[in-house]
């Protein structure tokens, strides 16, 4: 009895070593693979930023025909549009999230929570073609014209009339991210303990009251991070923000209004065009590198931000 016993013993010991050394060799994996795709990148752009770094980076010429690749404005182009559909998307995810979890009939909120998982799987063309159909044309004949007039100032002043403009991509990018935002926050608020809000709510505070005081305060790192998951999917966006950002001259947008060329839309457009002429191609793979660059320091500057929480609130 003694020796099955030890015999079955030293079996799961043997399984339970197999199954650590293969979780640390999937995990490795995965982390060579990452570098190997940095490495990719950069290999094949080094060619152009030996030739010219700081142009390549900083400018803003795009003449590929003169060898001039400037990526600058199609950075802030990416920037500047990610920032502005984080702006709409942020407060109306979090309200959101805090009427789900805390306002709504418990039946009434796991349908609506179903609602916001499904269109977090929708293809983004479909939200390209929405942005088209509905999003362009309101600004086109209405936002546009009405924030022209009530606050005549450049960043709601432009030459464009198209409609499809940075404020277009950004309300399409800020509904394709508010999905997961809401699904996110409202289970980080969810997570937090029921006791909480019962010791807060007989302390003779207001719901309003203890949402703000203590939930949010509380639910802040998961919140943050829901934030960054967001930032990370909306730098990245290829497929809608082509559709309606008006990517067809490269220059710095400064009105919500002027069109937009963010760094996945030259990818996309550009990438056939590079066999037939020289540092083409670097200039294509080092927009590639600077894109993930930028979705790997939002994520480290997130994850900085959470270890800091996690540790002022222990």
């Amino acid at each position: 009895m003694d020796e099955l016993f030890f015999s079955k013993l030293k079996k799961r010991r043997r399984v339970n070593r197999l199954a650590r050394k293969l979780s640390f060799f999937i995990s490795l994996s995965v982390f060579f693979l990452f570098i190997l795709i940095c490495l990719m990148l950069f290999g094949s752009s080094f060619p152009l930023l030996k030739e010219n770094f700081f142009s390549a980076l900083f400018g803003s010429k795009w003449l590929p025909h003169d060898k001039q690749f400037g990526l600058g404005n199609f950075i802030l182009g990416s920037v500047y549009t990610t920032l502005i559909a984080l702006l709409i998307s942020v407060p109306i995810s979090l309200f959101t999230a805090i009427l789900i979890a805390e306002y709504m009939p418990n039946k009434f909120a796991r349908n609506t929570k179903l609602v916001f998982d499904v269109l977090s799987g929708v293809s983004p063309v479909v939200f390209g073609f929405w942005g088209v159909m509905v999003i362009v044309p309101l600004t086109r004949n209405y936002i546009q014209p009405f924030l022209a007039s009530a606050f005549p100032c450049r960043l709601f002043i432009s030459d464009n009339k198209s409609g499809f403009n940075v404020f277009s991509a950004a309300v399409v990018l800020a509904v394709m991210v508010s999905p997961l935002m809401v699904s996110i926050s409202e289970e980080v608020l969810r997570a937090i303990p029921f006791e909480v809000r019962q010791a807060t709510m007989s302390l003779g505070s207001t719901k309003w009251e203890m949402i703000k005081k203590v939930l949010l305060k509380r639910g802040l790192a998961g919140l943050v991070a829901a934030v960054i998951l967001s930032f990370s999917r909306t730098v990245g966006e290829t497929m809608a923000v082509l559709m309606v950002a008006g990517c067809q001259i490269a220059k710095t947008p400064i009105s919500l209004f002027d069109p937009a060329y963010p760094l996945p839309a030259l990818i996309a457009n550009t990438f056939g065009e590079t066999m037939s002429i020289p540092l083409y191609k670097s200039a294509i793979f080092l927009a590639a590198f600077v894109l993930l660059a930028l979705t790997l320091a939002s994520n480290l500057f997130g994850w900085s931000i959470l270890l800091k929480i996690e540790e002022e609130s222990s």
